[in-house]
């Protein structure tokens, strides 16, 4: 095992709380430590992440340097190859977050394919490979201040950490550390911004932003994102997490061990593609999960080309890579939208689940207080209403709600019931309903399923 000297990432609290962001939901490769790190697998590497005041402290674990006598030994050349081309992927152009005034000359909606857009304030244009490219627009003056780079976000190395016998050369081989964390947490995205603007479009989410600050979107590996979100179907928080390790620890491979715990990285679809793979799940406990892992792996893998196929869908539109992704089984409309959120770089996208059909309900649209079912028309509108109230990061502002709603922050969401009132919108006020009952949600219903709370 080899692990890179301490570096510093100069971040504010506001910007990025680690202690939300990676309990929330969001990934679940992440634990945290009896001494307050979280440790966890991205991109074919071992990282733990530390938090003090304004700055985030992170190490890097590797096999680079095992024994070479042992089975697991991969030379530096090979892990830079294997873990750094393969698990970790090119950033795609985030050309939305310059000044409007540098993008486009107008910003009304166009239709690709004779789909209606479902973003308000979106420009899809198509060029002349037919590839789709989308430009957001600033949705009011502060938005404009959306930059590209956050420049009070600044990089160090802090040498003073380092062991005395410990040496740092291999991280030269290694792809740039500092990039791959920074562009996960999509820190070129300056959150402050965008909470000032969501604030200003909603009093409600002015009055939890003060109690939920620095609560910013992952950018995750694709294939990754969609399977664990395969798992969250009628589940919750904890129990995905185990799913998903059992996953690596079958099927993914080693990496190194770290405190005595062993880590695997993601497996790809083509391990996933044995016929015993649904089997061994259903008694690894995923249940009927086990089936739509499986039909998913050998159905990609087969017939759209693999891992490689679901990352592609980065490059295509909103509406196109939500209907891939609920072309497969055991996908619906929210696990779709939670991967276009998550992995494939659509900020706008509204993940629907019970929290967030409950808040719906109680502080904006009271309207839908009648309705017996989540229907597909329903679920659309609910995702409109929230794009147009708080523009192309929705998903973003979303994310922020869904979080104070989880059980675990049930403390600091009281502080928001003791000061806060319902959002004055012209839907009115609902009043407090019973969740709805669990069940799968399948994406062939016009009815979508609620799933249990990811609690």
């Amino acid at each position: 095992m080899a692990a890179s000297v301490w570096h510093v990432l100069e971040c504010s609290p506001t910007q990025l709380c680690l202690n939300t962001v990676l309990a929330c939901g969001q990934s679940f490769r992440w634990k945290q430590n009896g001494l307050g790190e979280w440790v966890g697998v991205m991109a074919g590497y071992v990282w733990r992440l530390k938090q003090e005041k304004d700055k985030i402290e992170y190490q890097v674990y590797t096999s680079a340097y095992k024994s070479e006598n042992t089975e697991e030994t991969r030379s530096l050349q090979e892990t830079s190859k294997l873990d750094g081309a393969k698990q970790f992927r090119s950033l795609k152009s985030t050309e939305h977050l310059k000044l409007p005034s540098e993008l486009y000359e107008s910003s009304k909606c166009v239709r690709v394919k004779d789909e209606p857009c479902t973003i308000k304030g979106v420009k899809i244009e198509v060029n002349q490979n037919k590839k789709t490219r989308l430009d957001f627009k600033a949705c009011s003056s502060s938005f404009s201040r959306v930059q590209r780079v956050n420049q009070r976000i600044k990089l160090e190395t802090n040498d003073s950490n380092v062991a005395p016998n410990s040496s740092n050369t291999w991280e030269e081989s290694l792809p740039d550390l500092s990039k791959i964390l920074y562009e996960y947490f999509q820190l070129e995205v300056d959150l402050d911004t965008l909470y000032n603007d969501w604030s200003e479009r909603d009093s409600y989410f002015a009055k939890v932003a003060c109690h939920f600050r620095g609560i910013r979107m992952l950018r995750q590996d694709p294939v990754e994102n969609l399977l664990s979100f395969v798992c969250s179907s009628n589940n919750h928080i904890s129990r995905i997490s185990s799913m998903v390790e059992k996953l690596c620890t079958h099927y993914g491979k080693y990496i190194t061990t770290v405190d005595g715990e062993k880590y695997y990285d993601f497996p790809s679809l083509t391990a996933l593609c044995g016929d015993d793979v649904e089997p061994h799940l259903r008694q690894l406990g995923f249940g009927y999960r086990a089936k739509f892992i499986a039909n998913i792996a050998r159905h990609v893998t087969q017939e759209k080309g693999g891992d490689d196929w679901v990352c592609s869908l980065r490059g295509r539109s909103y509406l196109e890579a939500k209907s891939e992704l609920m072309s497969l089984q055991g996908v619906g409309a929210k696990v779709a939208d939670c991967v276009c959120l998550m992995s494939l770089d659509h900020p706008g996208a509204i993940p629907v689940d019970t929290h967030v059909w409950q808040i719906t309900l109680k502080h904006y649209m009271a309207k839908l207080k009648s309705a017996k079912s989540l229907t597909e028309k329903i679920y659309n509108e609910i995702g409109e209403f929230y794009r147009d109230l708080w523009g192309p990061y929705a998903g973003w502002a979303h994310s922020v709600l869904f979080t104070a709603d989880l059980r675990q922050n049930k403390e600091r969401a009281a502080l928001v019931a003791t000061d806060s009132k319902p959002a004055d919108t012209n839907q009115g006020k609902a009043s407090i309903t019973k969740r709805p009952s669990s069940n799968t949600e399948e994406s062939s219903d016009k009815t979508i399923k609620m799933s249990k709370p990811r609690r």
